[in-house]
């Protein structure tokens, strides 16, 4: 979207904003205000040439928010200011170096952006029709706004199903955001939502107000995107999605130029009670079909998990694990390409040290979770990982953050290895809500630690040290 759009747009939803705080025309305008402080700390694998393999710094992530709700209309714009204290200037792995490499390594540096700013009308007589134009966020598998009535299935629908494909990538300091249009029929059985959109820069790039970089533009990467979401007021306990999502890169960059159509969806399922507590269920997958340059591109990706949880046992313990592969490409020297692709996702939320991804990898996993007070939630994971395919890449990334950047590195390269296995790693988090609430504003604590045991594919790469350890700490402040 043009700038001078996007400018006469902004000072509409102020003038809505000021004219309803001010006058009191309307009780539906609100602010929001978030604040995240961030403390990371990393001891990374390690090659024979790193400088600076342990290392911390500080960031912060402010975001304020002007809205404004209607029978007919609602608007929002969003500011984000970011800024880093203290990046490494010698690490060469990890989110400080990724940080640092992307912002023309400066140690100290923040910038101001608009981050949402949007438009959605409804047509009078037609309340289940709304349309969406602007700047907003995209989270594959949230299409819908609104949360399952159980409360478990909203909790998996947002952190074990949703931003596979597309994300927000908001765990990253900047995030990204979406410039396009969203066509939503919301009825209290299903939701079906077309949309239409370019995403802007960010994650670790802080210009994200900017389009064009060394000659390439981000907003050359398009995507169409169709999905049905049946909701669990049909049958209690289920929730479903069907979804077709297309992604063209034609940014221009060398070997890297991927038109990808994705045919898939989700079942999610809690079932009654059975005895103290209740099972979940979860499949997803993806299938994906188009052209990688000269190449055929033919590849998946599929998920299975499930669990039980202890509604009536002291701290409600859930016990949960599951299985997932992204194909790998068994030939890298034909016209076939099998590499599953994830286009635009927020890795973090599926792992949750970002030293791998879901291209060419098979994993299996074992959770436990439990909340020894109303506002503590205690998550502890043990994750042990392979390539899909030995010849195929051991890949990193999350999706273009930068115009001339493509945004997935293959760390080993593919071709001429006989290893497959990439290593095990523990984490544990601890999520503290409302440590302090009154009068609207909220603080709250997140913790987290996890170490990897890197085995021969990693070994290969980090031939000094192949082990890692990442912890971060993170204040939040709300109204």
């Amino acid at each position: 979207m043009k700038r001078p759009i996007f400018l006469t747009l902004l000072a509409l939803i102020f003038l809505v904003a000021a004219n309803a705080y001010a006058y009191k025309i309307n009780k539906n305008a609100y602010i929001k205000f978030k604040e995240e402080i961030r403390y990371e700390n990393w001891s990374t694998f390690e090659k024979p040439s790193t400088i600076d393999d342990q290392y911390d710094f500080v960031s912060s992530k402010m975001r304020l928010g002007f809205g404004f709700n209607s029978s007919n209309i609602d608007a929002y714009s969003e500011i984000n200011w970011t800024q880093f204290f203290g990046l490494p200037r010698h690490a060469s792995y990890g989110t400080g170096a990724l940080y640092y490499g992307q912002n023309n390594g400066a140690r100290d540096v923040g910038k101001v952006g608009i981050d949402q700013l949007w438009l959605r009308g409804r047509m009078p007589g037609c309340e289940n029709l709304s349309a969406t134009i602007g700047r907003f966020k995209y989270n594959s598998g949230l299409e819908y706004g609104t949360k399952p009535k159980n409360k478990r299935l909203a909790w998996l629908r947002k952190l074990r199903i949703s931003q596979r494909l597309i994300g927000g990538f908001e765990w990253s300091r900047v995030g990204r955001s979406f410039d396009g249009f969203q066509v939503a029929w919301n009825d209290k059985a299903y939701n079906f939502t077309v949309a239409g959109f370019e995403p802007t820069q960010g994650g670790f790039y802080l210009d994200y107000m900017e389009n064009e970089v060394h000659g390439k533009k981000i907003h050359d990467i398009d995507f169409l995107t169709a999905v049905f979401t049946l909701k669990d007021s049909v049958i209690p306990g289920l929730d479903a999605q069907l979804f077709y999502y297309y992604y063209n890169d034609d940014r221009g960059i060398p070997n890297q130029d991927p038109e990808i159509n994705n045919f898939g969806g989700h079942i999610l399922y809690v079932t009654p009670k059975v005895g103290p507590g209740s099972f979940d269920f979860l499949v997803w997958g993806d299938y994906q079909t188009g052209v990688w340059g000269k190449d055929d591109q033919s590849a998946y990706a599929v998920a299975l998990e499930g669990g039980y949880k202890f509604e009536d046992i002291v701290w409600q313990p859930w016990v949960r694990g599951g299985y997932f592969q992204g194909s790998g490409d068994d030939d890298p020297t034909d016209n076939d390409r099998d590499t599953f692709f994830m286009m635009m996702p927020t890795l973090r939320i599926y792992a949750m040290t970002p030293w791998f991804n879901l291209m060419n990898t098979t994993y299996c996993f074992g959770q436990l979770m439990v909340k020894p007070l109303p506002n503590v939630l205690v998550r502890t994971d043990v994750t042990r990982l392979w390539l899909t395919e030995e010849d195929d890449a051991w890949y990193q990334g999350s999706g273009a953050t930068r115009a001339d950047i493509f945004g997935y590195k293959p760390i080993r390269p593919a071709g001429g290895f006989d290893d497959d296995s990439l290593g095990t790693m523990w984490d544990i988090s601890f999520f503290i809500k409302d440590i302090y609430k009154a009068y609207g504003v909220s603080m709250g604590l997140d913790l987290y630690y996890s170490h990897v045991w890197g085995d021969d594919v990693v070994e290969q790469v980090f031939t000094k040290d192949d082990d890692l350890d990442f912890f971060y700490a993170e204040f939040r402040f709300t109204f």
